[in-house]
């Protein structure tokens, strides 16, 4: 009877020991201290250094390549020429129109000098002949009336007259033709005008043939080959400008919303963290590109390093969202149910689950409210409610 009881006592024993040891056991839990603090959220693209300034050249006309002189990635300066179309048959209607307009102005010169002094000689001399025949018709128009002369002699003469007269009216008529408000000086001095803004319009075309650089920079595309025929505006090259350089980012849609334009960005050498170059965001595009669902976004930069080579890739950090008096968490101390977050804080040596409000970000999750300084938040892993814990600070 006495072993019996012995044996009692010592289960019991047993039983109460490890009911203890279950109760008052503490799990040893990966923690953190909240710790409140003004958060500018981070996020880290990459980018690829472009010209802000570029152009596409076009050809303006029908015609074919006959040479190209730069090719991709050479460097041009203003001016220059890239390529050339065949210039065979303007430069004969430019040959052509040339001796077209020299005549014209020989033209011209024969009715402003030679004509006008043969037409000037003429009416001096009809007029010299009128004023005889004027003087001697009065002299037989009064030899008549006192009967002197005959009728056929005094018809004559007024017949010589009248002739006179006609040949000075002619003579002054064609004198007014050949001076500067004549037909033919008009005439003449038109066609001069017409064959010399001819001869410039095809002058004008001709450069039309020759592409070249509108500013200095670099040529980053070309889509054409020598023989190749062009129609006006077929786009043949693409020039981008040495003057300044931007930072070109394909934006995860995901952070659209976090991007604004205006925002601060950090540009650095790609793998090289020792130099940066500051700028921000002026340009966002307006449609998400839906094969890689990302967004067209430009930099400007403010000093450029040498290490910013054009088409070279940067690592970019772009200023997001900020906020204040908020703690940032890693991801793996918080719990998402039915759109709510949760996190396991430390109360009484117990833990205890409790809601707060935030929002995920790069770095992690961002807890706006919910969590006071000190709070000690707790790695939801392997625990549940109310159980005693043991917080082991990451170091």
């Amino acid at each position: 009877m006495k072993k019996k009881w012995i044996m009692y006592l010592t289960v019991s024993t047993v039983l109460i020991l490890v009911f203890l040891y279950f109760y008052f056991r503490s799990t040893k839990i990966d923690a953190v201290k909240a710790k409140k603090q003004d958060y500018t959220e981070k996020i880290l693209v990459t980018g690829t250094i472009q010209a802000k300034n570029f152009s596409v050249l076009t050809s303006g006309i029908n015609g074919v390549i006959e040479n190209i002189y730069i090719r991709e990635g050479q460097p041009v300066t203003k001016g220059s020429i890239i390529a050339k179309l065949n210039t065979q048959e303007i430069e004969a209607d430019i040959a052509k129109a040339k001796a077209l307009y020299e005549k014209s102005k020989y033209d011209l010169e024969v009715v402003s000098s030679v004509s006008l002094e043969n037409a000037k000689a003429q009416l001096k001399s009809a007029q010299i002949n009128y004023d005889i025949s004027n003087r001697e018709f009065l002299d037989h128009e009064k030899l008549y009336q006192k009967k002197y002369i005959s009728r056929l002699e005094f018809d004559s003469k007024k017949q010589e007259f009248i002739n006179s007269e006609k040949t000075l009216k002619d003579a002054q008529i064609n004198f007014n033709t050949f001076q500067n408000e004549g037909a033919s000086y008009k005439s003449a001095l038109e066609n001069t005008n017409s064959a010399e803004s001819n001869l410039k319009s095809l002058e004008n075309n001709l450069s039309k043939y020759y592409i070249s650089a509108p500013y200095d920079g670099f040529i980053t595309v070309r889509n054409v080959e020598v023989g190749q025929t062009v129609a006006p505006y077929t786009s043949m090259f693409q020039i981008s400008s040495n003057d300044e350089k931007v930072v070109s980012i394909n934006l995860d849609e995901k952070y659209i919303n976090k991007v604004t334009l205006g925002s601060p960005i950090k540009i650095y050498p790609y793998a090289d963290t020792t130099k940066f170059s500051s700028g921000n965001i002026y340009y966002i595009g307006i449609n998400v590109d839906e094969t890689n669902g990302t967004l067209e976004v430009k930099g400007d930069i403010d000093k450029t390093l040498p290490e910013f080579l054009f088409n070279s890739t940067v690592n970019t950090i772009i200023q997001g969202e900020s906020f204040k008096d908020a703690v940032l968490l890693q991801g793996v101390y918080t719990i998402q149910k039915k759109n709510k977050t949760y996190v396991y804080l430390l109360k009484n040596g117990k833990s205890k689950l409790v809601e707060v409000q935030g929002v995920p970000v790069i770095d992690g999750f961002i807890v706006i409210s919910g969590l006071e300084n000190d709070d000690i938040v707790l790695s939801p892993k392997n625990i549940t409610e109310n159980i005693r814990v043991t917080p082991i600070f990451e170091s």
